[in-house]
């Protein structure tokens, strides 16, 4: 897949895109995909913006159909079950990563239109102030942030919140230990302003590349030219120079200024977890040099609702899990499933399904989890579970933890475990001094290992008899 362009023609094909036209920025395009953020809804392109030229549109409702997600992350079209995309993304793992680089050319697309000077104006895009409490307009939400390392020459690009403030001055939140936030203050320790190129339109498979948890010195752009088995072309941006990708919707280039020189008041904004936690503060002033954008620009919109799309911001939480379960098997036998609860936000809650096959195998599992990078950083509960169980239904899951937990032998706490400044349930004490830290809970959801096979049996139809029957009365039921 080349662009945004082509991903959007591809849904228009398998009919999921519905084009809107004359919505206002001003919360009443929130409101549309807020609303339209339940499973199995369209791609939205909205069009002829309220006080924006026609063609200057904005595009929202990503993840919310497998269809659409199994094209963008390059899967079977007929991948639909949430198992079944961990599995396919966890064989694509299974192959082995190898860098491809990209590759520079002279020009793309993205140049069709640039500006620089007096000439730079944020408000030409048609940004959606996207929440009622909300801040301000946030451009940056399915955006890819471009920084390289000034001391070892890596390009990471990393998913943050933007929002503008003027014409020429924008903000980026990064929150503490991302990849983004390490680069920028080696700059500041240096005396110097930190490069920054902010992309808000792309080809699906780099976003997806964008919220990796990769390794430091591994570039984004080398993970998305393997999904894509192929290198991204680049070209040179205008201001800072950072290999920015030729067929971008948009692009914004700056400089991150250290805080002592700028700062504007950032958020609040209806974030990640469904709440406004993370409140607003003072942070460094993105003062923007450049803009560039395709004729007729997309802006790609992930907000943030308390609803979840069945599949939240474009596949990160399938993702996450094939990594996680991945990582586990290379420490213990029989992991049958990994999930990351979409309804519960990010990676609060982890379900691990596992084939009991020794003493402490189950809890060995859930410990696995709690040492992981991958989960180190947002978890709150983890959940194992058996392996009749499909750890992506969550009716099946409670099922387990209400027929298989004792609580009095089966859920262990464990306290200050990494947290997050946005985590709403961080208490406020914590937040003013900065401790940033929580507690856990391990919930083994499982038959007791010591008399699993005296279990009594569950009550269910046998699979190979449903499939039968399934596919006898199929054109009944449809």
């Amino acid at each position: 897949m080349e662009d945004l362009r082509e991903y959007i023609e591809l849904a228009k094909g398998l009919g999921e895109l519905k084009v809107i036209e004359g919505a206002d920025w001003d919360l009443e395009i929130g409101a549309i995909v807020d609303w339209q953020s339940e499973p199995g809804t369209p791609l939205l392109l909205f069009d002829k913006v309220k006080g924006y030229k026609p063609g200057f549109r904005v595009m929202a409702n990503f993840g919310t159909a497998p269809k659409r997600l199994a094209l963008a992350m390059g899967l079977p079209p007929e991948t639909e079950r949430p198992m079944d995309f961990v599995k396919a993304w966890r064989d694509k793992l299974r192959q082995g990563f190898k860098p491809v680089p990209p590759v520079e050319v002279d020009t793309g697309p993205i140049r069709e239109n640039i500006y620089t000077g007096d000439d730079v104006d944020l408000f030409m895009f048609p940004t959606p102030r996207w929440h009622r409490r909300d801040g301000g307009r946030y451009i940056g939400t399915g955006d890819m942030v471009i920084m390289r390392d000034p001391d070892d020459g890596w390009v990471n690009m990393g998913t943050y919140r933007v929002q503008i403030h003027d014409k020429k001055t924008a903000t980026i939140y990064m929150a503490e230990g991302k990849h983004g936030e390490i680069i920028k203050k080696k700059y500041w320790d240096r005396g110097e302003a930190c490069p920054v190129a902010v992309v808000c339109g792309q080809d699906p498979q780099l976003w997806i590349a964008s919220y990796q948890a990769l390794p430091l010195l591994v570039s984004e752009y080398d993970y998305a030219g393997w999904l894509r088995k192929k290198p991204v072309e680049v070209v040179k941006g205008v201001f800072t120079g950072l290999p920015i990708p030729a067929t971008a919707e948009i692009v914004i280039e700056g400089e991150l200024v250290p805080p002592e020189v700028e700062t504007r008041i950032e958020g609040p904004f209806g974030e990640w977890s469904g709440y406004y936690a993370g409140g607003s503060e003072p942070v460094p002033a993105f003062r923007v040099k450049a803009v560039m954008h395709r004729n007729d620009p997309i802006l790609w919109g992930a907000p943030p609702f308390r609803r979840k799309p069945l599949f939240e911001y474009g596949g990160r939480n399938i993702i996450r899990a094939a990594q996680l379960w991945d990582n586990m098997d290379s420490q213990m036998p029989n992991i049958k499933g990994v999930w990351m609860s979409e309804e519960a936000t990010g990676a609060l809650i982890i379900v691990i399904s596992v084939k009991q096959s020794y003493q402490g195998h189950a809890k060995q599992a859930g410990m696995a989890v709690l040492s992981d990078r991958l989960s180190a950083y947002s978890n709150r509960f983890i959940i194992v579970v058996d392996d009749d169980i499909d750890p992506s239904n969550m009716s099946d899951v409670l099922w387990a933890l209400g027929t298989r937990c004792d609580p009095a032998e089966d859920i262990d706490i464990l306290r200050n475990c990494r947290s997050f400044r946005l985590d709403p349930r961080l208490p406020p004490e914590k937040r003013e001094s900065n401790d940033l830290t929580t507690s856990r809970a391990l919930i083994l959801a499982c038959k007791p290992y010591r008399w699993i096979k005296e279990f009594p049996i569950a009550v269910e139809c046998e699979p190979e008899y449903m499939a039968q029957i399934k596919n006898k009365w199929h054109d009944v039921f449809g």
